[in-house]
């Protein structure tokens, strides 16, 4: 089981000295790699939390600037991958790593003829990457909690899911598929009521409410606004890389 965890946290090393991507971390675009070479001052974390078929896996491609998959393709696993973001107020250098989130992922299983000698390697038999094995509100400085309007159990999910986010974390709940609204179920009153009726003990950190449309990239603009919230939470904590 440790080991599962360091592939995703840890940095691991090949037989050959090359640095190999941990299981599902994903490989950092060579321009993020030069910018956070110079030095890092800020390590924000934000995890992204849903049920399935929400949106999670396309948010997290679309913060890469990467192109969305047709074919919904579930994720086995936590993927990780860190994205471009900077604070304009700031010349400070703030590497984002973003979390999508699996609930309950699948076992692996073995590869046939593929020989596991390489500690970056998955190994059959090994736990999968997900919320039961890894506690993902560890180190996290804000958290996006996205639903599907036209699925009611998707906001079942937040509602159920929500509070168990620790009180000093941002919260975006983000609603998802407003391409779709002609089969919406959920209201936006709805939410927003919900919201609003959220009971954290004063001082905690701030929830807020947008809707989105990833085929579009309608909401992409609010979120990268919403960042700055977490952002600002962990640069009054005062902890720096440097």
């Amino acid at each position: 089981m440790l080991t599962a965890l360091k592939k995703l946290v840890g940095n691991n090393e090949a037989s050959g000295g090359k640095p190999q991507p941990p299981s599902g971390m994903q490989t950092m675009e060579q321009s993020l790699q030069k910018r956070f070479a110079r030095g890092v001052q800020y390590n924000m974390k934000l995890v992204i939390r849903g049920d399935r078929n929400v949106g999670k896996s396309c948010l997290l491609l679309r913060l890469q600037g990467q192109r969305l998959k047709e074919e919904y393709q579930p994720s086995e696993e936590i993927q990780v991958a860190s994205i471009q973001w900077s604070y304009k107020a700031t010349d400070d250098v703030v590497k984002v790593e973003v979390w999508d989130v699996v609930d309950k992922g699948k076992k692996r299983r073995p590869i046939e003829g593929l020989k596991l000698d390489n500690a970056g390697s998955p190994e059959a038999g090994e736990p999968a990457l997900d919320a039961e094995f890894i506690d993902v509100y560890k180190g996290t400085n804000g958290v996006i909690m996205m639903l599907d309007i036209t699925k009611q159990w998707t906001f079942d999910y937040v509602q159920r899911e929500l509070p168990k986010v620790p009180d000093n974390i941002p919260v975006l709940v983000l609603a998802n598929h407003l391409d779709m609204k002609h089969h919406r179920n959920i209201t936006e009153d709805q939410v927003r009521f919900y919201v609003e009726s959220i009971e954290r003990p004063a001082g905690s950190a701030q929830i807020r409410y947008a809707e989105s449309s990833l085929r579009n990239g309608f909401g992409l603009k609010f979120l990268y606004k919403w960042f700055n919230l977490p952002f600002l939470q962990l640069q009054a904590s005062g902890i720096t890389l440097s």
